[in-house]
Parts: C-alpha cells; sequence; structure tokens
C-alpha cells in the first residue's frame, strides 16, 4: 500500500486495495479480544497534494470476527474503516521541542499539539498506508464484543451457554461479609 508522491497530480490520485484475509489477520494480530479476518478488507483512498504535505481521505471495510466476551459464540463484524490524514515531510515537521519552546512544569505533558493530531510524517517519495491503516482498524475494533446486549453468558459452575437453556446449577455466590453469620444458623 505505498504511493509514490509524484504520481499525485493536481486532480489528486484515486486508488483501491483488496487486502486478503492474511493481511488484515497481521493487523489485528495481538488483539486482547481475539479478532480474525472472516474475509479481504477494502479501501478506497483519495490523495491530493498541498505543497509538500499530502492529504489522505480513506474509506473502506473490513469483514471481522471475535468471540463473544460473555458466551464464547463468534461474533460477525463489518468494521467501517473512514479517515482523514495530512502527511507532511519529516523536514517540515516540528514538534515544541525541537523549536527550542521549553515546558512549564504546570502544562501537560502530551506528546503532540491538537492541531498535529491528524498529522503523520513521511519521508522520501513514497508514503506507505499500511501502518496507518493498521492504527486505524485498531482504534475501530470493540474492545469487548458481545454477540447482543442481553447474552447471558455462561454458567460459572459448569459451563453451559446460558443463551441456549438453564443448567440449574446455584450460581449465587453469598456475599463474604456475612459468611461468619453461617455457624449461627438456626438448628
Amino acid at each position: 500500500m505505498r504511493v509514490n508522491i509524484d504520481e499525485i497530480k493536481e486532480g489528486g490520485l484515486e486508488r483501491a486495495w483488496d487486502l486478503p484475509r492474511e493481511r488484515v489477520d497481521e493487523m489485528v494480530e495481538g488483539d486482547q479480544a481475539g479478532y480474525r479476518a472472516k474475509g479481504p478488507a477494502h479501501v478506497e483512498a483519495s490523495l491530493k497534494r498541498a505543497g509538500r504535505r499530502v492529504l489522505l481521505h480513506a474509506r473502506g471495510t473490513a469483514d471481522v470476527a471475535a468471540p463473544c466476551g460473555r458466551c464464547l459464540v463468534p461474533v460477525p463484524l463489518a468494521l467501517p474503516i473512514a479517515f482523514d490524514l495530512t502527511f507532511v515531510p519529516e523536514d517540515e515537521y516540528r514538534g515544541p521541542a525541537e523549536r527550542g519552546e521549553d515546558r512549564d512544569e504546570g502544562e501537560s505533558a502530551a506528546t503532540f499539539e491538537p492541531k498535529q493530531v491528524d498529522e503523520e510524517t513521511y519521508a522520501g517519495k513514497e508514503i506507505d498506508l499500511a501502518p496507518v491503516l493498521r492504527e486505524q482498524l485498531i482504534l475501530t475494533l470493540p474492545p469487548y464484543p458481545v454477540c447482543k446486549d442481553t447474552c447471558k453468558g455462561l454458567c460459572s459452575v459448569c459451563g453451559t451457554n446460558l443463551n441456549e437453556r438453564e443448567c440449574g446449577c446455584e450460581r449465587k455466590v453469598p456475599d463474604p461479609r456475612w459468611a461468619g453469620l453461617e455457624k449461627f444458623k438456626k438448628q
């Protein structure tokens, strides 16, 4: 997913990619929810030049699945990928420390200025869009996928999926603060 800056003419440049399932799996690898690609992801990008800066407008979809956080049933998701970003040449990109500005003790310790949130740097004549796409894809993933809001989960005693049937196990956990009173039961 590399773009040569010289290919971006005055009217802009339109590109589209279909990322194979294996590539999407690499991008979401290590996610704690256990996401896996169900198929290829499709991404369309529009690039325009503004001087040496490159404006990126990207849209797409990725079909992924992860186990439900409550009952472990696979949860399929069609994730929308949508973001706008400005690529700035490395030699033009300078933060406060590089400009010689000192921070006061009371200032925020952020590593970026608010206006630079939607900016990335590039070097040379080529921009690699894969790391940016990976970042945006990970930001889109729900951290705790559930099959439905009313999911009952698994029985903590026998492991039965409570959405499918009731198991009859006693799942009531007594309040440990009252455990000492158990020895004073009526006889």
